[in-house]
């Protein structure tokens, strides 16, 4: 008796890293999360060279519009391009490190815990971001999936919607 066997293979690409970072970088696998009142559709879609350095493009996918950043991770540390400095910069870093400030974010907390309208959310990464224009956020990431909530001011604004 022969048995024939059809595998079907996804597009999704693990690159250069394994399933406990925080920022796992894998072409073509996408995850809803809300913001705000609206939800959108994250992921990496492709990579290019920009200055040398091997970046992927992270890609966020509301309704009515599109946001791109090409990001890079070395030794823990996440880069985005600056287009309009024309310049490699230093975003945050997902090395856990309580206390730790790299780039614009600093580690706040390791294996914290967060519930949300769709769950609780446990082992995370907590950074508060603090952007340029005077705001801040905390992101949360778990291992293997990326950010999965985001809180400010006004409480939990994004948050990781399960399929």
């Amino acid at each position: 008796m022969k048995i024939l066997l059809i595998l079907i293979f996804t597009p999704i690409i693990l690159i250069g890293q394994n399933k406990e970072s925080y920022l796992p970088i894998e072409i073509g696998k996408e995850k809803t999360l809300t913001w705000y009142k609206d939800k959108y559709v994250e992921s990496f879609t492709d990579s290019t060279e920009i200055g040398g350095e091997k970046y992927y493009l992270y890609s966020q996918k509301f309704k009515n519009k599109s946001m791109d950043m090409y990001i890079r991770i070395s030794n823990d540390t996440v880069y985005h391009w600056n287009d309009v400095k024309k310049e490699h910069q230093v975003f945050f870093g997902i090395n856990p490190k309580v206390g730790e400030t790299i780039g614009i974010g600093t580690i706040l907390e390791v294996e914290a815990k967060l519930k949300t309208p769709k769950g609780k959310l446990k082992d995370l990464l907590v950074i508060q971001m603090n952007y340029s224009n005077g705001m801040s956020d905390k992101r949360y990431y778990q291992k293997g999936f990326g950010l999965v909530a985001v809180k400010n001011n006004k409480g939990l604004i994004c948050y990781y919607v399960p399929d």
